[in-house]
């Protein structure tokens, strides 16, 4: 009885432990806006060309980054698979809003509200 209760609990804490990695967004302090050809602060969408909330984000988030007055940048880990392993994306698409020098405002691994990003964008461009 104790040892069936001992695999379930540690069943459970594995599952629990995977499931909050998963969802945990990129830890990104930085990125090299030159590297993925961006001048200044930037709306930058990870994403793939099999991901179909990647297409439906990247229309609002060109009228974000319009909004907020940077750039936006879509890089495709198809043809960047080299970022994927720098930046530990494991999720598409990942959006990130970078400041100037690359400095990171703002990691999202899910289309966010379009005011948030907005407000982000803004603050990054300041």
């Amino acid at each position: 009885m104790l040892l069936r209760l001992a695999i379930a609990l540690a069943v459970f804490a594995t599952v629990w432990l995977a499931v909050r990695l998963w969802r945990r967004p990129p830890s990104l302090r930085r990125l090299d806006l030159a590297d993925l050809g961006i001048e200044g602060p930037a709306i930058v969408q990870f994403s793939t060309r099999s991901c179909a909330p990647c297409r439906t984000a990247a229309p609002v988030l060109r009228e974000a980054a319009k909004a907020a007055g940077v750039a936006y940048a879509q890089v495709s880990l198809d043809e960047r698979a080299d970022l994927a392993h720098r930046y530990r994306i494991r999720t598409v698409p990942t959006i990130v809003v970078a400041g100037r020098g690359g400095a990171v405002e703002g990691v999202w691994t899910a289309l966010p509200g379009n005011g948030e990003i907005v407000r982000a964008a803004t603050a990054a461009a300041r």
